[in-house]
């Protein structure tokens, strides 16, 4: 096992179901760096294929955190280092609304299929926790989501069950100069690591569209499952 992640005890999800979610919205899943009202916006045009199929929402009334703020002032010095002017501009004059759309806390809207619902509230039976900023990502064959850190809050822990993979679909984490690389099998398994310290990346260096199931478990230090 990777001293960068770690498989979460024996919790485990019914694969065949996020499959049946999947292909009921095959068309559904879309670049989120095309979305203008989203810090992730500034994105847009580089090299990341990454697609996604968010099963909630982020309410906008909610307030940021302190998480939140630091993510978004991350994120505007790096854009201001890059030279990336627009990019710099577009966080600066959307500071409000882009701190909370980074407090993955305010992803609390149910999508209204009952399906999606159903496997949200599984989620926090098995992980005795709200489940928020859940979401199905798509990395189409040949596809690349290049090196980024995440901006889950330290009380929280963000988690990945892969779906559909393959051998050759690459999980990559760096620390400064070191670099390792992995294959994390669908099993129905979870895992976590430290992605906001840990740079990370994955390649889909096969021929088919990986998918895999993204969520931040709430308060991890209150559940006692795992």
């Amino acid at each position: 096992m990777s001293s960068y992640y770690r498989k979460i005890s024996d919790l485990q999800i019914d694969r065949d179901w996020v499959k049946e979610i999947i292909e009921e919205n095959y068309l559904n899943f879309f670049c989120p760096f095309s979305n203008v009202d989203s810090y992730l916006n500034i994105y847009k045009g580089r090299d990341c294929d990454v697609q996604f199929f968010n099963m909630q929402e982020c309410d906008y009334s909610m307030e940021p955190t302190r998480a939140g703020i630091k993510y978004i002032r991350y994120l505007m010095s790096v854009e201001k280092s890059l030279g990336n002017t627009k990019s710099y501009l577009h966080l600066s004059e959307n500071y409000e609304k882009f701190t909370v759309e980074t407090n993955e806390e305010n992803f609390m809207i149910s999508n209204s299929n009952y399906n999606i619902r159903s496997l949200i509230e599984e989620l926090e039976f098995i992980f005795m926790s709200k489940i928020c900023r859940a979401r199905i990502v798509k990395l189409p064959a040949g596809g690349t989501m290049p090196y980024h850190r995440d901006e889950t809050s330290d009380d929280n822990m963000r988690v990945i069950c892969p779906i559909i993979t393959s051998p050759d679909v690459i999980n990559a984490f760096k620390d400064k100069d070191d670099e390792e690389l992995y294959y994390i099998p669908a099993s129905g398994d979870f895992y976590t690591f430290d992605d906001t310290d840990i740079e990370h990346a994955v390649f889909n260096n096969s021929a088919i569209d990986r998918y895999t199931l993204i969520f931040t478990v709430i308060n991890r230090n209150e559940s006692t499952n795992y």
